[in-house]
């Protein structure tokens, strides 16, 4: 059974509730529907009896934050006393008689000394714990009021204590009976629901939607009456944790106290601390979205405090950036935060926060510095080092093969050491690190044991594991099986059981999911079946595909009721052109046809360059689309970054589209000049060959680009970069460019042309192999011009441009010889350039948008004093012209040649 009755929105919460083995207490005490939702009677009190009052609200004021006031006695004395875990451990088993407020002090003391100690030492004090101290409290639970219970009980899992022990399963059962009864009653301290909404959600043991229900109320009370640092702290807390619950209404109240509270300085860069919670909370992926500028005031309310904040904050702040690639006021503090940073902690986590910010010029120092780290024990025994390593990994898109191979057997390493990578799932997040391995090797990079080792646990957990039932994490197991086989007969197949679970839970699959499938189907085609697809492994492809399509046209069918946003439907469009099949389907084009009707009302950079990545790949050309990413850079100028910019700027000129005023266009260019030394060569280079193209570059733009500096700098870039196959040559061509379009539409700027020498090594490396539409209107030409030498193929003119055909003409329109020398303009001669464009000279969606690069050579020939025509290839291999008199007769008229 694959669930398929249920709502699909509910499968996200439902692999929590269903993972029977892991959910020992919701298993024995929840009855849904019934109240309360945890009920252990042996240690509730009898339900007539009175609750004791332990919270009251004084003029909004959280009273009572850790109980009554208690005043100091001997016994407390020797816990605070207590330097290591063994030393307090030692006062809890040599003294009798301890009170409630000894016991719940202890463990607040124990968890600090927990936190700070080295793994060996937590296993011991985890060991003691489990065998004294949980003794020690359990006769005091029935006793402790809701902030002491919290205390407890998120000390405790965070020590890793299971829910599954009778005392911690009395705490939580405890604390969840007196906060419903006080729904109606008063309030439940909001440290308390802080609390115990982070240790509910630890390692993922509850349903939380179920288990927390109750503390909604009380939410919506704290809301109303937040007035302090402390309570906008807290409630992030409590929204990030309880987002399953949080309907639209209360974090659009939450939003609005949290405005009112940054406007009369209540929370500042003076109280870092809840605005980074803040942060973190409003970038939650489910609705990060809808928060752009509230996301971007706060991050810019930090900016003053950005040097002196401690270094977890930091981290904390660079990754917020890094997502939301805004404001770009941020960039410069926060890249000399972190060099600070690295210089003071030498880990993997600083070093994955500072190379995003690191110049090409830093390369270098970066990689030597990461190779350091990856063969450094210590280094790996941080919490999530894999993680970070990863990040640096790829954000310096190493090709050094030994370090890639020594990464990954770190990972396994890791894998075998920890048990909880398999029953938790955890292995999947490098299950999806590997699949996004950018190692810029061409493709070619495979770490077998690594593959062979996560096939099996993907393939374990399918069969074996409730996960297995689950769309949204059959579709993350899945995607690496799919790619990389390890299974048997894998060179022919795909297991069986893989694609009789897809086509049973399909209805079910989300738009993330069929992403993450597409995305494995991609991988398996390129890396193993790009020279041999078997009969049988295409047969399951093509269903594979078929399972795509109605999955795109539910969701898109869907959005007449339930409208996607930006991120939805760029992931639909990314999804269908994984697979070069489905990118001539009717549902891909619908899915494009879709952006026209997308509401742009809450733009944000990382939409922007989505949609920009989106339709550079698809070619297609949506104005409505293109105008409003202008727009969002106009408006937003100050916060969007010079990268951001490019990427607008580049697809815009790609797709040839004209924006609808200058506005933009002179925005865009002061943010590349206030971003120009943090930008690489190469945006800097693509960004001015769009602007040349809408004739809007600035003078001081071209100065600081054709100098001597900035030619130095690309040729450093170019000798660390990273893939020396491509990335040189993909540069010095966009210079060639750059420097023909300045040359031709900006003479004034008086800038040389400096390319002839690398225009003359192109031309001899490349062959030109004709095309069966080239050979057509060669062999016309012959017949209608009757000469050979009234025409040229195939010509390079100055500037380097191809041209297919050109004609000489004299003044009574009669064919000539081309003159032995080039020239601008020839005496009542006129030079005919015929140029034969291909289907990707236009957009995908109008066949008569001709795109940038076509519109800007065309400009230019017009310019060299050629009459430009040209011959579209859909045109001359339509149905109208498959005889050759036809298309003898459509070059007469397009060449005006009477005979």
């Amino acid at each position: 059974m694959y669930l398929n009755h249920l709502p699909r929105t509910q499968c996200k919460y439902l692999q929590y509730l269903l993972q029977v083995r892991q959910l020992q207490l919701l298993r024995r005490h929840v009855n849904i529907g019934a109240k309360p939702p945890i009920q252990t009677a042996a240690l509730l009190p009898a339900l007539g009896h009175k609750l004791r009052k332990h919270s009251q609200l004084v003029n909004g004021d959280i009273q009572d934050k850790f109980g009554v006031a208690r005043e100091p006695d001997a016994v407390l004395t020797r816990l605070e006393e207590a330097k290591t875990g063994d030393q307090l451990l030692d006062v809890f088993e040599s003294c009798d008689g301890l009170q409630s407020l000894h016991v719940v002090e202890g463990i607040s003391l124990m968890w600090r000394l927990y936190h700070e100690a080295d793994q060996p030492s937590r296993d011991a004090i985890m060991e003691r714990v489990l065998l004294k101290v949980l003794a020690t409290l359990s006769p005091h639970v029935h006793q402790l009021e809701i902030n002491d219970l919290s205390r407890c009980y998120l000390y405790l899992r965070k020590m890793h204590i299971p829910n599954s022990e009778p005392v911690v399963e009395a705490l939580l059962t405890r604390a969840l009976h007196l906060i419903e009864g006080q729904v109606d009653n008063e309030v439940v301290p909001l440290t308390a629901l802080s609390r115990l909404s982070v240790g509910i959600n630890l390692e993922r043991d509850f349903f939380t939607p179920l288990v927390c229900r109750n503390f909604v109320p009380h939410l919506e009370h704290h809301i109303n009456r937040c007035h302090s640092e402390e309570q906008v702290r807290l409630l992030s807390t409590c929204l990030f944790q309880l987002h399953f619950l949080i309907d639209d209404e209360l974090i659009r109240r939450f939003k609005l106290r949290l405005t009112e509270l940054m406007q009369s300085g209540v929370v500042s860069y003076k109280t870092p601390k809840a605005l980074l919670k803040v942060v973190h909370m409003l970038n939650i992926p489910v609705w990060s979205q809808n928060h752009t500028q509230l996301i971007r005031d706060v991050m810019l309310a930090l900016r003053p405090c950005i040097h002196q904040i401690e270094s977890a904050d930091l981290k904390s702040m660079c990754r917020a950036f890094l997502h939301h690639q805004e404001p770009a006021a941020l960039m410069e503090p926060l890249q000399k935060s972190l060099e600070k940073l690295l210089q003071d902690e030498s880990s993997a986590d600083a070093l994955s926060c500072a190379v995003p910010f690191a110049t090409p010029l830093q390369r270098d120092k970066y990689l030597h510095h990461f190779r350091e780290l990856l063969y450094s024990e210590e280094a790996w025994l941080l919490p999530n080092a894999s993680g970070h390593f990863f990040s640096v990994l790829r954000a310096l898109k190493v090709s050094d093969i030994g370090l890639c191979n020594t990464y990954w057997s770190g990972v396994i390493r890791e894998l075998e050491s920890s048990p909880e990578e398999q029953s938790h799932l955890r292995f999947l997040k490098h299950c999806q690190r590997y699949m996004n391995f950018n190692n810029n090797l061409g493709g070619t990079y495979r770490h077998l044991e690594l593959e062979r080792k996560l096939s099996r646990m993907c393939m374990t957990a399918m069969e074996e594991d409730i996960a297995g039932r689950l769309p949204a994490k059959f579709a993350r197991l899945a995607s690496f099986v799919l790619a990389y086989g390890q299974t048997p007969l894998a060179w022919k197949k795909f297991p069986n059981f893989l694609l009789s679970k897809m086509l049973a839970m399909a209805p079910q699959l989300a738009i993330q999911d069929c992403f993450l499938l597409s995305r494995g189907m991609q991988i398996a085609s390129e890396l193993r079946f790009r020279q041999h697809l078997p009969s049988l492994i295409g047969m399951q492809l093509s269903t594979m595909d078929s399972i795509l399509i109605a999955c795109a046209e539910r969701h898109l069918s869907d959005a007449e009721k339930d409208p996607l946003n930006a991120s939805e439907l760029s992931m639909i469009v990314r999804t269908l052109s994984h697979r070069k099949k489905l990118k001539n389907t009717v549902v891909y084009n619908q899915a494009l046809a879709q952006y026209k009707s997308l509401h742009c009302k809450d733009l944000n950079s990382r939409v922007v360059r989505d949609m920009a990545y989106n339709f550079n790949a698809s070619n297609f050309f949506v104005p409505e689309l293109l105008e409003s990413m202008f727009a969002y850079i106009s408006e937003q100028h100050e916060h969007v970054t010079g990268d951001t910019v490019e990427k607008v700027l580049t697809c815009s000129y790609n797709l040839g589209y004209m924006p609808a005023s200058d506005e933009a266009l002179n925005h865009a260019s002061e943010v590349l000049l206030r971003d120009f030394d943090q930008m690489s060569g190469l945006t800097i280079v693509q960004a001015c060959l769009a602007l040349c193209f809408y004739k809007s570059i600035p003078e001081q733009l071209i100065n600081q680009v054709f100098c001597v500096k900035f030619i130095q700098r690309i040729e450093d870039e170019i000798q660390v970069c990273y893939s020396k196959a491509t990335y040189p040559e993909r540069v010095l061509n966009l210079v060639m460019q750059l420097n023909r379009t300045v040359c031709l539409d900006f003479p004034e700027a008086n800038v040389p042309w400096f390319q002839q020498n690398y225009i003359e090594a192109q031309i001899s490396k490349k062959s030109v192999i004709p095309t069966e539409s080239t050979a057509e209107v060669k062999h016309l030409l012959q017949q209608l011009l009757q000469n050979d030498n009234h025409f040229r193929c195939n010509h390079t003119t100055p500037y380097g441009y191809q041209i297919d055909f050109v004609i000489h003409f004299d003044r009574d329109r009669k064919p000539i010889p081309a003159p032995p020398v080039e020239a601008t303009m020839l005496d009542r001669i006129t030079k005919v350039a015929i140029l034969l464009l291909k289907l990707d000279s236009f957009c995908e969606n109008d066949l008569t948008a001709l795109r940038g690069p076509e519109s800007l050579k065309m400009r230019h020939l017009e310019m060299m004093g050629y009459k430009v025509m040209q011959i579209n290839e859909h045109d001359w291999n339509s149905k109208y012209m498959t005889s050759t008199a036809a298309k003898a007769n459509y070059l007469k008229c397009l060449l005006q040649i009477s005979h």
